[in-house]
């Protein structure tokens, strides 16, 4: 028994050592123990901060619980997002639903109760107390309150903010 505890901390202890990404080959390396061996990644170009990487940071699901994203929040999720509180992923395309909803980039359809926010840029359709498309919105927003710096598209709300065109409340255009 005690050999297959053993076993089972060890197996476990070289899954889970460092991995680092050598930009000259596109190799990650095992740097945790004396030996270093070669493991095979998908090595693709990235854009952002770095302009090398590999890409490990897109899930189908991304699921909001109180404050945690799971799984990381440098994620992109491509596909469902489920949001039970509040809490940021990178980019969001797909449905995306529940109480509050936040990304850098949003695509496709949310409703969220409280409100959705897209830092840079957002098409579809936000639905929520409270939409913001911060640098772009094109689509639909429909909620009590609706900002976007630049609007093409409709917004529908008590108060509708575009600020490279015209503010109107209850219905609002932009081209």
């Amino acid at each position: 028994m005690f050999k297959k505890i053993g076993f089972l901390a060890v197996l476990v202890a070289s899954v889970a050592s460092a991995q680092v990404l050598t930009p000259q080959t596109g190799v990650a390396n095992d740097h945790g123990g004396v030996k270093t061996r070669s493991v095979d990644v998908a090595f693709v170009p990235r854009s952002g901060e770095t302009s090398y990487g590999y890409n490990d940071g897109y899930t189908g699901v991304g699921l909001t619980i109180l404050a945690w994203p799971i799984p990381n929040p440098d994620y992109d999720v491509a596909g469902f997002r489920l949001n039970l509180g509040w809490a940021s992923y990178r980019d969001t395309i797909g449905f995306d639903c529940g109480t509050f909803s936040a990304s850098r980039n949003a695509e496709g359809l949310q409703i969220n109760l409280f409100g959705n926010l897209a830092y840079c840029d957002a098409s579809g359709w936000q639905n929520g107390l409270v939409n913001i498309g911060k640098q772009n919105m094109r689509g639909l927003q429909i909620g009590l309150v609706n900002y976007s710096d630049y609007l093409q598209g409709v917004q529908i709300g008590l108060l509708n903010i575009n600020r490279s065109g015209i503010t109107f409340p209850i219905l609002n255009l932009g081209w």
